[in-house]
């Protein structure tokens, strides 16, 4: 692989630290949400639920991970796709909470301390960025794998063409 293609560029490498950097944040949004659940003041029920699912949430993260250094290892575009869909869904939820803080920045401005607010503000706006970013990095090395991955199989080959039709022509 030559040139500017994004196996070269690093983009390979980029998609890799993008999957890492996803992982550690949602192992560090885990255990914050760990540490804030109270259990007292909560059924044993429910404390086994949410416990479940913070797991199954996890687990799913690490097969999302997974699949994506395959797909990576593999040239696999398909593989990236769970990663992608993840990271949308996470752009949203950044940008909808990038909102609701920078509305409390406005709103209380006048009346409350706003460094909380807009230190919450801020984090999701780079939390944003970072979505921006992963999906744009994922998605070029999807593209690229794409077209990797079709390019030893050509649909149209004239020699064969040619030579099917000098046979045609001879009988």
């Amino acid at each position: 692989m030559t040139g500017n293609s994004p196996q070269t560029n690093g983009t390979a490498l980029g998609v890799r630290i993008i999957g890492g950097s996803f992982l550690c944040l949602s192992i560090i949004s885990s255990v914050i949400a760990c540490a804030l659940w109270n259990t007292e003041n909560h059924t044993l029920g429910n404390n086994i639920f949410y416990y479940v699912g913070l797991f199954a949430t996890q687990m799913l993260n690490v097969l999302i991970v997974y699949l994506m250094n395959r797909g990576i290892t593999l040239q696999k575009a398909h593989y990236l796709q769970p990663f992608i869909i993840c990271a949308l869904l996470h752009l949203i939820i950044c940008i909808l909470l990038s909102a609701i803080f920078f509305l409390y920045v406005v709103t209380r401005a006048t009346f409350y301390s706003v460094w909380s607010d807009l230190g919450f503000f801020f984090v999701f706006v780079i939390l944003t960025g970072f979505w921006i970013i992963a999906i744009s990095l994922a998605r070029e090395y999807r593209d690229y794998v794409r077209v990797i991955s079709f390019s030893h199989s050509e649909l149209n080959n004239e020699e064969e063409e040619e030579e099917e039709e000098d046979v045609v022509i001879s009988i």
